[in-house]
Order: C-alpha cells, then sequence, then structure tokens
C-alpha cells in the first residue's frame, strides 16, 4: 500500500498508509485525516483505490486540491512522489 507523508507547517512530519477504503481530508472532526488549516473545507478532498490504482478527488472545496502545484479537476490518479497542496498542508506520496 502507498503511504503518505503529511507535513504539517511548523509541526513534525506524519506519516500514514492509504487504506484501499480510502482516506477522507478536512477540516471536520469525521474525516480519517484532519486538518486545522483555515484554508481547508470540513470536507475538502478524498484519497481513494479503483482499478488497482489511487486517486485523489476534490470534494468540492472552496480553496481547491493541487498535485505538484497544478489544481486537479474532480479526480486525478495518484503517483509515488508526487506533492498534493491542501491550503498550506503539503501531502507527499510515497
Amino acid at each position: 500500500m502507498p503511504q503518505i507523508s503529511v507535513l504539517y507547517p511548523e509541526q513534525d512530519r506524519c506519516e500514514m498508509e492509504i487504506p484501499k477504503g480510502g482516506l477522507l481530508i478536512g477540516r471536520d472532526t469525521f474525516c480519517d485525516l484532519k486538518l486545522s488549516d483555515e484554508f481547508v473545507s470540513a470536507k475538502h478532498c478524498r484519497i481513494f483505490y479503483e482499478n488497482e490504482s489511487f486517486f485523489i478527488e476534490d470534494q468540492g472545496s472552496t480553496n481547491g486540491t493541487f498535485i505538484d502545484g497544478t489544481e486537479i479537476g474532480k479526480k486525478s490518479i495518484l503517483k509515488p512522489g508526487q506533492s498534493i497542496q491542501i491550503g498550506i498542508t503539503v501531502l507527499k506520496i510515497s
């Protein structure tokens, strides 16, 4: 399973495995990965496994989700080495 490294601004790095069932990222308490950044929507984006690949899907966030500096549309494939920016938080896929 791929892993995601969370690089919180001014905090330590955190690593977690992306489960096959998916990972919901946002500011709300029900999210699997909670980010307190004011630029992160309550339900910001979702990473999930489909057809033997991992994808990221923006959930209608206000400020967008970016892969390697480019804003994604609704659904984009994720590859090892890519950076995801959500607000001021950067996630790295390994």
